[in-house]
């Protein structure tokens, strides 16, 4: 009967202990929210990125004004690219931690977490609100469990943490990676942008060659009255509406007159003047167009500059 009894209670206590741990699994410290930082991207007015401490390069900073975002970088002010930016912040507002992978500062080093590694991203609300810093840290990739077609694929996880908090998480690589980019992938890079359909005259002037004009009359376009290659006016109207350039050349200062001109008139548009400037033998050439006058852009005699600036020949018609 004893020994009966003594096997009844080692058995209510091995269900206990089975049912206690369980229910301690379930509620301990080790589970975690996967949004460990909410961020309503309507209530954002800055994002500061910081680079690693090891890095000579200064913080670039995202601030939102009343015609769109702007970006700055030390001394340099740039209209921002609003897409890459509103790419940037869809990313931010989805932030998901993978999963809780340290809970210590000391293991903040393992993951190129530290003040001195981690690029850090500081979030600031509008009106004073709060601010959220978000450090992130290594990248580290593995093989998928199941490779598609036949090839092995990799995934990537980055660590970051948030504020001063001590916990380490792992998220997917494609967040960290929107906000490592280099000053120049943030800002505007369009040059020139018309409508088509808006243009009546393009006056070409130059320094060493002769001046002409491509002018519409009703439907007809001409160069010095005479009848121009139609097809060639049209492949040239459709280049010129839509040109871009990320060739940025911050440090470039006109000296004395352009080289080459180009404006653009129209109906119920303002006149855009393109002028180049530099020394055309020597194939290093600085673009400018009045719809950006504070920028300038690089281009060599083969890309932005030969498109652009054309002569008479490319627009004779071969009937003439």
């Amino acid at each position: 009967m004893k020994k009966n009894n003594l096997l009844i209670a080692v058995l209510v206590v091995l269900v206990l202990l089975y049912v206690s741990t369980n229910y301690f699994k379930k509620n301990s410290s080790t589970t975690f929210d996967p949004e460990v930082v909410q961020l309503d991207t309507s209530a954002i007015a800055k994002l500061t990125i910081y680079p690693p401490a090891e890095s000579a390069e200064e913080p670039i900073v995202i601030s939102r004004s009343q015609n769109g975002w702007e970006v700055a970088q030390g001394k340099i002010k740039s209209q921002s690219n609003q897409a890459v930016v509103r790419s940037a912040l869809g990313q931010l507002q989805d932030i998901k931690a993978q999963r809780l992978v340290a809970k210590t500062k000391d293991k903040w080093g393992h993951y190129e977490l530290t003040d001195s590694l981690a690029r850090k991203l500081e979030v600031q609300e509008k009106d004073g609100g709060k601010t959220t810093a978000i450090y992130f840290g290594k990248t580290s990739y593995e093989q998928a469990a199941t490779p598609q077609y036949g090839r092995a694929s990799m995934t990537g996880s980055t660590y970051f943490r948030i504020n001063d908090r001590p916990e380490t998480y792992s998220l997917k690589n494609q967040i960290a990676s929107a906000f490592n980019r280099k000053f120049n992938a943030w800002r505007n890079s369009e040059f020139i942008k018309l409508k088509k359909e808006d243009i009546k005259e393009v006056k070409f002037e130059s320094a060493d060659q002769e001046n002409f004009t491509l002018l519409k009359k009703d439907s007809l376009w001409t160069i010095s009255g005479v009848k121009a290659d139609s097809a060639q006016v049209a492949r040239y109207l459709n280049l010129i509406r839509n040109q871009g350039s990320s060739e940025f050349a911050d440090e470039f200062e006109p000296k004395g007159e352009a080289l080459r001109t180009i404006t653009v008139r129209g109906e119920d548009m303002k006149d855009v003047v393109v002028k180049a400037y530099g020394d055309l033998p020597g194939n290093k050439l600085f673009l400018n167009s009045s719809q950006h006058p504070n920028t300038f852009v690089e281009s060599d005699s083969l890309g932005l500059f030969k498109r652009l600036f054309v002569d008479e020949t490319h627009f004779k018609n071969s009937d003439n």
